[in-house]
């Protein structure tokens, strides 16, 4: 079965996707932290990583760089409430697999997931 972790700092936007993701089968990690959600992905194989961009501790982006040093093969979405053609771009040359704007609407999360669990895309 899948593994994903989810970091987002939005507790309903946690719980929201972690529910979501639990009744589609997937074994879900969850964090509310950059530096934790980091160590999580050290610890386990995952397959997927979901990343708020707007992280209080350790922006998404700095824990993108730091997720893709450690495998540089590594599937991340970015998710964010404030989307800017300049973090999309550089969210997706830092190796970023897709970019997805709050709110997630649950259709359009599940067709990105699978997406990225079920494509060769490196």
């Amino acid at each position: 079965m899948y593994k994903i972790l989810i970091i987002d700092d939005d507790e309903v936007q946690l719980q929201l996707q972690r529910t979501l993701l639990m009744d589609e089968g997937y074994t879900v990690y969850t964090t509310a932290d950059g530096p934790q959600g980091i160590t999580i992905f050290k610890k386990n194989r995952l397959d997927l990583v979901l990343l708020d961009v707007g992280l209080p501790s350790m922006s998404g982006i700095e824990v993108l760089k730091e997720i893709r040093r450690i495998d540089n093969k590594a599937k991340v979405i970015l998710v964010t409430g404030y989307p800017s053609v300049e973090s999309s771009v550089l969210a997706m040359q830092l190796g970023a697999w897709d970019y997805i704007q709050k709110p997630v609407h649950v259709e359009h999360l599940l067709e990105k997931v699978n997406n990225a669990l079920h494509s060769e895309k490196t």
